[in-house]
């Protein structure tokens, strides 16, 4: 009786005036206007970590085998594959393309301000040149090894895509001396 009571109300009052005082399904409604927005910042917020898990893991793995060369274990027969493969060794977790898409850039200074002026790898939002100069005991070493890393999330994308293909690059630098071997 109580509904009928509301229902004939309702039509005296005009169908306007009754559908804007009606508030079923307001909460659908505002869940539905928010819930985009709320789950992609989520999915950015879990994306972005799992990009700085991933750029942490590259530094240890860099530091790592970058030591090898620091103390000569690594000085004579290596190669960039045998250092990719190295740190992609360190890496497990991140699967099989590890080799195929890491870069690795190492080269050998003089003195430590001649360091800074080293080249950038990335121009233009793609990779050129890069060395592999493992110097002799006591020389200075930069080592940068760079990773792309595909970003899915929009709300991440506009701040970390430095490649032309939309990718993040994960990277990582060392600089030492190596000790006299």
């Amino acid at each position: 009786m109580r509904k009928l009571l509301t229902i004939v109300k309702r039509s005296r009052q005009g169908p306007k005036r009754g559908l804007w005082r009606d508030r079923r399904g307001a909460t659908a409604v505002e869940f539905a206007l928010i819930a985009f927005p709320f789950f992609g910042m989520i999915m950015g917020c879990i994306e972005l970590a799992i990009v700085l898990f991933a750029g942490v893991s590259l530094d240890l793995a860099t530091t790592t085998v970058a030591r090898e060369l620091r103390t000569g274990v690594a000085a004579k027969p290596t190669t960039p594959k045998d250092f990719i493969t190295k740190v992609c060794a360190e890496m497990a977790w991140l699967g099989s393309d590890c080799a195929g898409k890491m870069q690795v850039d190492v080269r050998t200074f003089n003195n430590f301000k001649l360091v800074t002026q080293a080249p950038d790898v990335i121009v233009d939002g793609k990779f050129t040149s890069t060395q592999y100069n493992v110097g002799a005991g006591s020389q200075i070493q930069l080592v940068r090894v760079y990773y792309p890393w595909p970003v899915f999330s929009p709300f991440v994308k506009p701040g970390l895509g430095t490649m032309s293909t939309g990718e993040a690059v994960l990277s990582s630098k060392v600089v030492f001396r190596n000790e006299p071997f």
